[in-house]
């Protein structure tokens, strides 16, 4: 089960979004619980600094715990809004993104050290976003998913 934890831009998309999400994680990894927590700007520069020795805010974080929690996402929704405006993206498909992502990496995809890997990986992320993304969209707009685009 996913928990949408923290604050900020984003949150209840990522709540309405949840049930769905969900059965990404199921698919990809089981049945487990997964947080996905909204932090800011500076807390996430500091986990990077922290966790990767890179001294920047990044839009995502994955920390694999296999315990009662499965793993957490942090996602920082101000890069993720700088994201967007820079990849020329909506800030509610960049968020879905990013959070797609965290979910593979917690099933065991890297795309930093494994060239193959990495392909699959970004495969199923951009397969599982547009599935998302469209669902989200069909709901906005009562099921026509003309909403957003």
């Amino acid at each position: 089960m996913i928990k949408i934890l923290g604050e900020g831009k984003g949150k209840e998309i990522l709540k309405s979004l949840s049930e769905k999400l969900d059965e990404i994680v199921k698919k990809e990894i089981g049945n487990v619980n997964t947080n996905v927590i909204l932090v800011s700007k500076d807390q996430i520069k500091e986990m990077n600094r922290e966790f990767r020795g890179e001294d920047f805010p990044t839009d995502v974080l994955t920390f694999p715990l296999f315990e009662e929690v499965y793993g957490e996402i942090y996602i920082c929704p101000e890069v993720v809004e700088e994201n967007a405006k820079e990849y020329n993206n909506t800030f509610e498909k960049e968020l879905i993104e990013v959070v797609i992502h965290g979910i593979l990496h917690l099933a065991g995809y890297d795309h930093e050290f494994e060239d193959k890997n990495a392909k699959e990986m970004f495969e199923k992320q951009h397969i599982y976003v547009e599935e998302v993304w469209n669902e989200w969209r069909s709901s906005l707009s009562g099921g026509t998913g003309q909403e957003g685009t």
